[in-house]
């Protein structure tokens, strides 16, 4: 992977609900670029400040958890419909609760090392997006196995 790519994927980057956020298509716009769930909430796209609950979750706030699956609620309604959406709605498959299973198994740093490498453009060695499937940087489409 392209170095300067690599930067996309930190802890940072990925939600308390286990999606990786550096492969949202606003994460990967060159203006304006969302800084993920972690970030300000002045850089979050709309959906995410105003409808999407996870990040602002009570428990989760209040508890001091990185992650959902320490709360034992998950997986909540909220959870399950995130998993829902993104193994069915877009172009590439992400699965937060199977993201945070192989954090809890192989740790963040290996979790991010992987990422990279599932989310690299064939062509060019950017970010693909998961909404899309296009590379960020040199448009290259990638479409579900």
């Amino acid at each position: 992977m392209n170095p300067e790519h690599a930067e996309r994927f930190t802890p940072g980057m990925v939600a308390p609900c286990g999606l990786n956020c550096a492969v949202c298509k606003r994460a990967l716009r060159r203006e304006e670029r969302c800084l993920g769930c972690r970030g300000p909430d002045g850089a979050k796209p709309e959906y995410c400040f105003s409808i999407c609950t996870i990040w602002k979750c009570d428990k989760l706030l209040s508890s001091g958890w990185a992650f959902c699956d320490a709360c034992p609620d998950y997986p909540c309604a909220q959870v399950l419909e995130k998993e829902a959406r993104y193994a069915a709605k877009y172009v590439l498959t992400e699965s937060p609760m199977g993201n945070l299973a192989r954090i809890r198994a192989q740790g963040m740093e290996a979790f991010l090392f992987g990422e990279r490498a599932r989310w690299e453009c064939p062509e060019c060695g950017g970010t693909l997006c998961v909404h899309t499937g296009e590379c960020a940087d040199c448009g290259h489409i990638r479409r579900k196995p």
